[in-house]
């Protein structure tokens, strides 16, 4: 591709999509000094929605509510596919490969799901696939993975993937309001989508913490094997309680070795990270990541997780990568004999608890639960109570516990559920996010 002019078309004009326009626009300059000799030329545009077609100051050559027009149109080497959602950018992106060309997105749900498939096919048209916008957006911790840690494999990958789950727990306790408000106010600012669903159940980091793994690890996974636990049940008296005891609660993605570098222990919850750690000071959309192996130790990453512009970054550096050097091909190691990853289930690993237990505010109630958790011998390293504003007769106690595994908090919970007017719940929270005393 060096020394031409080389056809750029994009699916979708949401967010990222206008922002890779934006970005080739206000950049241009910058962009063919990197490519020199080469140049950029957007040619074609589609989106279903006309209203979001361009204005004459920026320059392309189409515009057309019919992707086909884009996949096959002979002056364009490479498809940006900025649609979101699985179908139909599967079928559009294998579509691209088939016409023989390369293609770049930020669709980490496509990628999670069909990247196997969607790799292997990309290799046999010789073209290429790469998504570094899917994970952390602006960050660019994929080809860092791949092209950079080569020197030793990697023991752990961990860190905060979703910025839209992050401040909504901000906003519920900056703001002292129900997670339904925080979301709706999330939607209003632009940092939620219209559905939220797959943020707030931890779809949304589940699919950004595979992509890491099957990269970082070099191997392959089944994501039927995985489940996240979102953060749908955290209540502002939880996240009062935890900044009490010196800690903030994060939506967590991890993925790490055990049983001997024999298996993954992969996993998205909400945990309790204490202030004085890096992943506590990761606001708003931002996002945060550590990796973690033998010789360079633990290394962190950290920056705009979300948003428009910051997404067009990576995808406009995919897209000099790819014009750079076309022949090049990162993924070889999942085309071979790839190492087929066992998924260790969350319960076998040893784990502290942070337990919110909600009582009628009355003093026999919490001697019950007093005399419960010392029959059980429950080692409490911290504790602190609220009472909700709103229910002057209801009494929250937080507490975090060294416990042994999951069935035996789960019994503890049980026991403490038989007094009348308790509500409990439990969110476990990683060892590695300690304090070290």
């Amino acid at each position: 591709m060096q020394n031409k002019e080389v056809g750029i078309g994009i699916l979708g004009l949401g967010n990222v999509g206008r922002g890779v326009l934006s970005t080739l626009k206000n950049n241009k300059g910058f962009i063919e000094q990197e490519l020199s000799p080469s140049k950029v030329k957007v040619v074609g545009l589609a989106d279903l929605d006309e209203g979001r077609k361009p204005g004459s100051s920026f320059d392309y050559q189409f515009f057309t509510r019919d992707a086909q027009e884009v996949i096959t149109h002979p002056d364009i080497q490479i498809v940006v596919e900025a649609i979101g959602g699985e179908y139909p950018a599967y079928n559009l992106i294998k579509q691209a490969f088939e016409a023989g060309k390369h293609v770049v997105t930020p669709n980490k749900e496509v990628v999670a799901k069909h990247g196997y498939e969607l790799i292997r096919i990309a290799h046999q048209h010789n073209v290429q696939f790469l998504f570094e916008t899917s994970v952390a957006s602006a960050i660019p911790i994929l080809g860092t993975m791949v092209n950079m840690i080569t020197s030793a494999p990697l023991d752990e990958i961990s860190g905060i993937l979703n910025g839209t789950t992050n401040y909504v727990l901000e906003l519920m306790l900056e703001q002292d309001m129900p997670q339904a408000e925080a979301v709706k106010k999330a939607q209003e600012m632009g940092y939620a989508e219209a559905d939220p669903e797959k943020d707030i159940n931890g779809w949304d980091a589940l699919y950004k913490i595979f992509i890491l793994a099957t990269l970082g690890f070099r191997g392959k996974l089944d994501l039927n094997q995985i489940e996240p636990t979102g953060i749908s049940k955290i209540t502002l008296a939880d996240l009062k309680l935890a900044k009490e005891m010196g800690y903030s609660i994060k939506l967590v993605a991890t993925a790490r070795k055990v049983a001997n570098n024999k298996k993954l222990n992969v996993g998205v919850r909400p945990v309790l990270v204490p202030d004085n750690h890096l992943l506590s000071h990761i606001y708003g959309a931002h996002n945060g990541i550590f990796l973690s192996g033998n010789g360079y130790g633990e290394l962190f990453f950290s920056g705009a997780g979300a948003g428009g512009l910051a997404g067009a970054s990576m995808i406009i550096s995919d897209i000099i990568r790819i014009i750079r050097e076309p022949a090049k091909f990162d993924f070889n190691f999942l085309l071979r004999d790839a190492k087929k990853w066992e998924i260790e289930r969350a319960e076998q690993a040893r784990k502290h608890y942070f337990i919110r237990i909600g009582i009628e505010d009355k003093q026999e109630n919490s001697e019950n639960i007093r005399r419960i958790l010392s029959e059980q011998g429950l080692p409490v390293e911290r504790a602190a109570e609220l009472r909700q504003k709103d229910k002057e007769n209801i009494l929250n106690i937080g507490l975090i516990a060294d416990l042994k595994k999951e069935s035996e908090i789960k019994e503890i919970i049980r026991k403490i559920k038989e007094i009348a007017h308790t509500h409990i719940r439990v969110i476990e929270y990683l060892e590695v996010y300690q304090n070290k005393e």
